[in-house]
């Protein structure tokens, strides 16, 4: 029983685990000053808490609508995205906020926002329990995902401060 222990145990500790499925860190900010110049746009990008880190950042096409996207991972795990439109449509609007409700607008930080939440809470919670809106010239900022309300507020004074508000 031993020797069947002790093999057992050598297996578990000398056989080497890929880890390349874990989600990994990205900086941010340095995709989105390379993307800054691709575009030739000015993208938001808010300062994050210390606690908080980014696992996505890009630039992609949806409806004809070019966004700037970045997912942050909060003190608590959880997940807010944030998309950036240039040129918003109702399309592109209708597609990132698929599955939620217009509930209320909010005032943070001098900028109104609409809140989101979602039509049918889940569990496990999908990606977008709770989204908020932000229009300014011909571009939309959403804000979405599984945090709670107090981390979209964080998230939400950053981007006012990017926006100058």
């Amino acid at each position: 029983m031993i020797a069947t222990l002790a093999v057992v145990l050598l297996i578990v500790l000398g056989v080497p685990r890929d880890d390349s499925n874990r989600i990994a860190q990205v900086d941010f900010e340095q995709i989105a000053q390379e993307a800054e110049a691709a575009i030739d746009a000015e993208l938001v990008v808010p300062k994050i808490p210390a606690d908080w880190w980014s696992n996505s950042a890009r630039l992609e096409t949806n409806f004809g609508v070019e966004s700037w996207y970045v997912g942050f991972v909060t003190e608590e795990n959880q997940y807010i995205g944030l998309s950036q439109a240039f040129e918003s449509n109702e399309s592109w609007e209708a597609l990132t906020l698929q599955g939620n409700w217009l509930e209320e607008e909010v005032e943070i930080a001098g900028l109104m926002w609409e809140a989101w939440p979602t039509l049918t809470p889940s569990n496990p919670p999908g990606t977008k329990e709770y989204a908020m809106l932000h229009r300014f010239g011909e571009q939309t900022v959403v804000i979405y995902g599984t945090a709670d309300e107090a981390d979209f507020e964080i998230l939400a004074r950053e981007i006012a401060k990017e926006l100058g508000s």
